[in-house]
């Protein structure tokens, strides 16, 4: 090897510094992150990374509501609970009339409630699903002591008379307002074969049109195991003497 003056000086001279590495970028927040990209993307970015945080927050938003509901109608009490069956019509029978005159009746609060249901049942080789499940949900309401009035047809109110379902108002009504029924009693056979007064010819009263009930002949009767008969008899007491 040819020795130099050069090759001396740099054996000589100390090693040069290695070239000093670029400062990194300070890294953005997840917020600087956003403003910097478009809706589209924004909106993408968020889906991407965020959705079980969002899915779960939803969740825990939907059981607080459901919840606060839940508690909230713990609040209400029921005053009475009534069902129409087979009034057949394309407008269908008009609740209003039952709550708006037997809560004005009664002086009911906000927070006791009246309940007003529709049903459709067929006997026979007309019966179908939808008249089982209403026949099962009046079983129901009457077991759990829901159920206070039924106003149906001739053909409902002799089936649930045979199957003992309603007060016989003979003895049940108070004397005052049984004298105003008398020429309005129905008459079915009852679960033991006797006859009773099982319900109350309601036609031609204004309750009756306001309602739009179209039975054959709309016939009111008292669940035999209601617990809130003196609410049933204000509401013949409201149809009979508006």
């Amino acid at each position: 090897m040819k020795i130099t003056i050069e090759s001396m000086q740099e054996q000589q001279s100390p090693p040069k510094a290695p070239a000093p590495k670029p400062e990194p970028e300070p890294k953005k927040t997840e917020l600087e992150k956003l403003k910097a990209m478009s809706g589209k993307d924004r909106a993408w970015y968020i889906w991407a990374y965020y959705k079980f945080h969002i899915l779960a927050v939803v969740i825990a938003i939907g059981l607080i509501w459901q919840i606060g509901l839940v508690i909230y109608h713990s609040t209400f009490t029921s005053a009475f609970h009534c069902m129409y069956l087979n009034s057949y019509s394309s407008e269908g029978p008009n609740p209003a009339p039952l709550e708006d005159q037997l809560r004005e009746y009664l002086g009911l609060g906000k927070k006791e409630t009246i309940t007003v249901e529709t049903g459709y049942i067929a006997f026979g080789d007309d019966a179908t699903e939808y008249s089982y499940a209403n026949m099962a949900k009046i079983t129901a309401l009457s077991a759990s002591k829901d159920l206070d009035v039924l106003i149906a047809d001739t053909a409902c109110t002799n089936h649930y008379a045979e199957l003992g379902a309603y007060m016989d108002l003979e003895t049940f009504l108070p004397a005052d307002l049984l004298e105003k029924v008398r020429d309005r009693l129905y008459y079915a056979t009852g679960e033991d074969g006797t006859t009773i007064a099982c319900a109350i010819d309601i036609s031609g009263t204004d309750f009756v049109t306001e309602s739009n009930l179209t039975q054959d002949v709309p016939l009111l009767g008292i669940i035999v195991n209601s617990v809130r008969t003196d609410n049933a008899v204000a509401l013949i007491r409201c149809i009979l003497e508006p």
